[in-house]
């Protein structure tokens, strides 16, 4: 028997987690993280409802917290098999685990010194003791490759645009004479980004799993160098600065290369761009390392140096490098994680710059529910930081044009290739209306049968 249970990501974009079952032998894909609001967070804290040590292997989309966060605790429960990924996702997986592992420590230590915790004492959810245990494990796969995980099961890997190292999974599996194939999207990337390279084309299968993020929306036809043209102009006239809350992976890499651009072409003023990220920072050393799995040359545009290390980035690592910034008058920019704000060192720079009406904060990413990002979409004039008020007086601007995901135009098209058509799609990864808005795209204009499975469902393949 073939069997498919959904741990995370079901009605929900973050937590992504799916056990696939062949009799006695289990691999999962995905081992995410939960984030944004209270109750969803709860859950982290909570044991898998399946034994980890009964898991033959676990094969990762890509290196986001909510594709990869939950290892440690799989880890910290029982599981002790490889950890299959892309070269460059390994890489990215070690990093932005050991960053969330200290941002957590780092958190805990704060709300005991301030007494913010409602608990004896603030823990971390999981520590670099944890993170440091799952080296060993990881094992680089190529794209276009098959592995075996187990004698029934066996995976391979396609590019999935999005991020550095994306991919999506290919699963086959074998009970006895019959032979299912699974096709899991991960984070389907969009097309034409900066950067980014295009998603490849998925192959046919049997059944697919399908990331809904932006399932019922068109990104508006927004021209993300214009969107920066004004915004940096206007920062240079105003001598202000520009903060940007950007993903350490991915979005720091791809606005630093556009404003790079911009300066180059002669479109903008020159204007210094700090990286106010540990994280960021070494990610961006990830990126020039596999400068041939981006769309273009990095290596060429920037001369003997790569082009993300130019000569107007400036790179704060240290705490009191990053604390310099608070007095700076501009003009600047300051990319700063996390990308929807629900930690790190953005939080301090948010404390500092919003209220401050000289202050544009750009929106460049997805913000799910329940975070302060979202809060500052949908046009708070104060949140909460450590459970302080803080004024929103800066002028909040959200971009869409260097959105990570596809829209639902871009899902159907990167689709279109799969054929003939699925027994079953499931929609996945993404909020209520938008998996619902996904499913009907899918059976009005390809005839798709799909379903929207509910967290901790169990589906019969």
């Amino acid at each position: 028997m073939i069997s498919l249970s959904f741990y995370g990501a079901a009605g929900m974009v973050t937590g992504s987690k799916y056990l696939v079952t062949v009799n006695d032998q289990r691999v999962l894909v995905d081992c995410g993280m939960f984030q944004g609001r209270k109750e969803l967070r709860k859950l982290n804290w909570e044991p898998p409802a399946f034994k980890p040590e009964s898991v033959a292997g676990v094969i990762l989309t890509h290196g986001h917290i909510d594709h990869i966060g939950y290892l440690p605790r799989l880890v910290r429960f029982g599981y002790r098999g490889p950890v299959f990924a892309t070269h460059p996702t390994v890489d990215i997986a070690k990093l932005s685990l050991l960053d969330a592992a200290h941002i957590q420590m780092e958190d805990a230590e704060y709300r005991n010194k301030k007494k913010l915790t409602s608990h004896e004492k603030a823990l971390p959810l999981f520590d670099d003791e944890d993170v440091a245990a799952i080296d060993a494990m990881y094992q680089a796969a190529p794209f276009d490759t098959w592995t075996e995980v187990t004698d029934r099961i066996r995976f391979r890997l396609h590019p999935a645009g999005h991020i550095l190292g994306a991919a999506s999974v290919e699963l086959e599996l074998t009970d006895d004479d019959r032979k299912v194939s699974v096709l899991f999207s991960g984070d389907v990337g969009r097309y034409g980004n900066p950067l980014t390279r295009n998603p490849g084309e998925p192959p046919s299968t049997d059944y697919l799993v399908c990331e809904s993020t932006y399932g019922g929306r068109i990104h508006p036809p927004e021209d993300a160098h214009q969107d920066f043209i004004d915004l940096i102009r206007e920062a240079v006239e105003r001598k202000s600065v520009l903060l940007i809350p950007a993903f350490a992976i991915g979005r720091t890499q791809q606005v630093t290369f556009l404003i790079d651009r911009l300066i180059e072409h002669g479109l903008v003023p020159d204007i210094d761009i700090h990286i106010d990220s540990p994280m960021a920072i070494s990610a961006t050393d990830i990126y020039c390392k596999y400068a041939s799995l981006h769309s273009i040359d990095l290596q060429k545009l920037g001369g003997k140096n790569c082009v993300l290390h130019g000569k107007r980035v400036h790179l704060h690592r240290k705490r009191k490098s990053s604390k310099l910034l608070n007095k700076m008058k501009g003009p600047a920019v300051i990319l700063s994680s996390s990308g929807m704000l629900t930690g790190g060192r953005i939080m301090h720079h948010l404390i500092n710059r919003l209220p401050d009406p000289r202050t544009t904060v750009a929106l460049v990413g997805f913000m799910a529910e329940g975070t302060t990002g979202r809060r500052l979409v949908d046009g708070a004039d104060r949140i909460y930081i450590h459970k302080q008020p803080v004024e929103v007086k800066a002028r909040v601007k959200t971009l869409h044009g260097l959105s990570g995901h596809a829209d639902y135009y871009e899902l159907l098209h990167w689709a279109e290739n799969i054929t003939p058509a699925p027994k079953r799609v499931f929609v996945t990864h993404g909020e209520a209306s938008q998996a619902a808005a996904m499913a009907g795209h899918f059976r009005t204009e390809r005839g798709w049968d799909c379903h929207i499975p509910a967290l901790e469902e169990t589906v019969t393949l």
